[in-house]
């Protein structure tokens, strides 16, 4: 028998398509399956949501979440009417791709229970655990409901559920909920327990009139959750006296394995230099060295707000354009790391421990990471690791730093999808770790008398994680959710594009150069025309199809998607948020678009950087100049607007949400 780090500390990669280190699936098999042949995510049981079980169940959860068919009379009602029939290829569980189409990305249902930490401060810090689902296809109502109970189904989280009507905007397939207790009353109740549940369910009414029903039930560690509690409360983690003898009597291991027996389990460290947020625009829009809080990955382009410019002038792998990220760093544990594993170690087999891998995912869930790309991923990433082993004999602690440096070619993330605009993902690297609190076989024979079989009794598999802080909130014991989120930007002119000259004649936008003039205007004051001059010039690639646009002027311009466009009044709006009708300015005055189409796209493009020519702007100013006619943002707008930030009001989300739902929806506000 092997004994698991995690007595000593806790971790988690839910989120590498594993449950998490320290928690065990209960069933992994469909029990009563909607339709036969569908892909099952693992840990994941799909119920069928028409039987009289999952109707009384569900009748259970709405019951004491306070819902009844008087203030939700829609849920009450869709609940008891069968749904729709159901295709084999329905989308919510059979992953589509078309490799002709690069923008397109596979489509998938995920359901994942996020595991548990702690959150907030002093006396308000809370134990919490989270569930996460999202779906590709229109929603009507997703219900959420999670808790942590013990063997005996008594709950030590409260249990919560949760409804979200629609989908709407970015993100909001993706549906969030957390449980929670006192960290005092989480550790009084698992102190007691001799097992840990976490339950959760998902119900789901798509909007074609399908549903869903999956449930999740898995068993946690009730050691590892013991330990994080009683570290949090600054009580011991082990019974093993501060003056123990050097050498241990051999009866005194079970004790000290139990408890692992090192003090200083809060002495790690890591440093991470790449990737890092190195960048960011200042009041002025100039693009200076420091940080904004976020990693931007430039897909097309090479320019100074970018801390990952574009690295290639084009070639696609597989077809598909790819993203590339260096990752390099070290930490530094207070124990004997013997090496690092990977998926091809056959011993974390048996110890649930996921193997040593890098992630990047939106919160939309879509994901990729780096074993999807890599046959061998011992023989391909096993040579950038690097072990340094000390031992203190003054505090029995051993020490050992682990450097790894991953080049940027190196870490290829190729998944269908993957290239393309993404306002907030985020990274997560797991590395996997032999490890052993004695220091290496000669020291704890020599400082603890340990015998081969003792050692090898002693020895644990545990993982390290280091992610950015957008990461899902998952156990942060052996876990570092500190860095910035990645944010991956293209945005640029179709080569050829003519740029509006002071002299009303135009040129090719990729023959500008620093310090040309344009004629162009202030976002504060778009038809009030001046002369402006070139500051910078951003160029790229793009693999991607664009928006081309048609005025009733007949001025045409192809853009990408994300490039801002000025509409009538001044608003600036992504070139994908218009479409045939809306009236956008141009030089001739407001123009109605006409054409709204997606076409392919192989060449280079470019962007502008825009200054007055005195070089006065006012405070968060931007500019615009006229591409083929039509006004559009130069290079600090686009900046200024690579994030949407709109939070829905009560009025749009009525408008998104089937009329039907409009009562249920209100009701809901009210009980919240």
């Amino acid at each position: 028998m092997k004994l698991s780090f995690l007595a000593l500390t806790v971790s988690s990669a839910l989120a590498f398509g594993s449950v998490a280190a320290f928690e065990q699936p209960i069933t992994k098999k469909v029990s009563t399956p909607i339709v036969q042949g569908l892909n099952v995510q693992d840990g994941v049981q799909y119920v069928d949501p028409d039987s009289k079980e999952a109707i009384a169940e569900m009748e259970k959860i709405f019951k004491e979440a306070g819902w009844n068919d008087k203030n939700s009379p829609q849920l009450f009602k869709e609940l008891h009417t069968p749904q729709a029939k159901i295709d084999v290829q329905d989308a919510r569980f059979v992953r589509s791709y078309n490799s002709s189409d690069t923008t397109e990305a596979e489509l998938e249902s995920y359901f994942s229970h996020l595991g548990f930490n702690i959150v907030g401060e002093g006396a308000s810090k809370l134990f919490k655990i989270r569930l996460l689902n999202a779906e590709p296809k229109a929603t009507n109502l997703t219900v959420l409901s999670i808790k942590l109970v013990n063997e005996k189904g008594e709950q030590i989280t409260t249990q919560q559920t949760a409804r979200f009507f629609g989908d709407g905007g970015a993100n909001l397939n993706r549906k969030v909920l957390g449980g929670e207790a006192t960290v005092e009353s989480a550790y009084e109740h698992v102190k007691r327990a001799k097992e840990v549940y976490g339950k959760g369910t998902a119900y789901v009414m798509f909007a074609d009139g399908t549903k869903v029903l999956k449930k999740i039930d898995v068993k946690y560690d009730k050691h590892a959750i013991l330990g994080m509690l009683a570290k949090e409360l600054g009580l011991p983690i082990n019974n093993r006296p501060a003056n123990a003898p050097m050498v241990m009597a051999k009866a005194d291991f079970a004790e000290a394995a139990a408890g692992v027996g090192i003090a200083q389990v809060d002495a790690f460290q890591h440093v991470v230099e790449h990737p890092k947020d190195f960048r960011k625009a200042d009041a002025n829009k100039k693009n200076v060295a420091g940080q904004d809080g976020v990693i931007m990955v430039c897909l097309n382009r090479d320019y100074g707000d970018c801390d990952y410019p574009m690295v290639q002038a084009g070639g696609d792998y597989n077809n598909i354009p790819h993203v590339t990220i260096p990752f390099k760093g070290s930490i530094t544990l207070p124990t004997y790391i013997s090496r690092v594993l990977f998926e091809e170690d056959e011993v974390l087999g048996a110890q649930n421990v996921p193997p040593t891998d890098v992630m990047i995912q939106s919160k939309e869930a879509f994901h990729d990471k780096l074993s999807l790309h890599n046959a061998n991923m011992k023989a391909k990433f096993e040579q950038y690791f690097t072990i340094d082993y000390r031992f203190d004999q003054a505090t029995w602690s051993p020490v050992t730093t682990l450097s790894w440096d991953i080049p940027r070619e190196a870490a290829l993330f190729a998944r269908p999808g993957i290239f393309q605009r993404r306002a907030d993902a985020y990274w997560i690297m797991n590395i996997a770790l032999e490890v052993n609190w004695m220091g290496n076989l000669q020291d704890a024979m020599t400082y603890f008398g340990a015998t081969q079989e003792e050692y090898d009794y002693i020895t644990g598999y545990t993982s390290y994680i280091i992610a950015s802080e957008e990461a899902p909130e998952l156990p942060k014991d052996m876990a570092r959710y500190d860095q910035a989120p990645l944010q991956f930007s293209f945005s640029c002119l179709a080569k050829g594009t003519q740029i509006l000259m002071p002299n009303k004649q135009s040129k090719a936008v990729e023959t500008f150069n620093v310090g040309d003039l344009v004629l162009g205007a202030s976002e504060f004051e778009p038809d009030n025309t001046e002369v402006l001059k070139v500051v910078d010039v951003s160029v790229g690639v793009e693999h991607l199809p664009m928006v081309k646009l048609t005025t009733e002027h007949g001025q045409t311009l192809t853009l990408t998607e994300s490039h801002p466009l000025v509409r009538e009044g001044g608003k600036a709006v992504w070139a994908l948020n218009v479409a045939e009708g809306d009236v956008i300015q141009t030089a001739k005055g407001p123009a109605k678009i006409t054409k709204f189409e997606k076409v392919d796209y192989k060449d280079n493009v470019y962007n502008l950087k825009l200054a007055r020519v005195n070089g006065k702007q006012d405070a968060g100013e931007t500019f615009v100049m006229f591409a083929n006619g039509v006004s559009v943002g130069d290079l600090a707008m686009q900046t200024e607007n690579e994030l949407e930030t709109h939070k829905e009001t009560v009025e749009e989300a009525l408008e998104r949400i089937p009329q039907e739902w409009h009562a249920d929806y209100l009701n809901s506000l009210e009980t919240k």
